[in-house]
């Protein structure tokens, strides 16, 4: 994992910034990492040629830290523009639900910037083993608030 920036200010004290929070999370750790698609066309990629009908397997979470596309790509910025990541598939093969996921997301972020003073782990956490998949077996955490 790379480093996060060190804002003077976070989500509290711009609740505004949760859709691009979101978004920037999905951009910096890719919950699908992996998939297969197959090639319609010979096509030629940099100079070398994939054969029509090949197996391609892309890396989600490599393009989404391509220096190519993105300044200072291990970076989690919430100053950055996420557009255009990949983290929900692209083009025809797009994730249908990404829009709710977005307005879920940002609505419970923001809720949680309003009322949360801390976040903080209180337990170890455990990856789910997958190769294709980024998820949690278990994340203890515990909140602390002002009220």
């Amino acid at each position: 994992m790379g480093p996060v920036d060190r804002v003077p200010w976070g989500l509290r004290e711009r609740p505004e910034l949760a859709r691009a929070a979101f978004d920037e999370a999905v951009d910096w750790q890719s919950p699908v990492q992996t998939f297969f698609r197959t090639a319609t066309a010979d096509v030629d990629i940099a100079g070398t040629v994939i054969p029509k009908e090949t197996k391609i397997l892309m890396f989600l979470g490599s393009a989404n830290r391509d220096p190519d596309r993105w300044e200072n790509p291990d970076r989690f910025d919430l100053t950055r523009d996420p557009s255009g990541h990949v983290g929900f598939g692209m083009g025809i093969h797009q994730c249908i639900g990404q829009h709710v996921a977005r307005l879920e997301a940002e609505t419970l972020l923001a809720a949680l910037a309003r009322r949360v003073t801390g976040i903080e782990l209180a337990g170890e956490p455990q990856r789910h083993p997958n190769n294709t998949l980024r998820s949690w077996a278990s994340l203890p955490i515990r909140m602390r608030t002002d009220l």
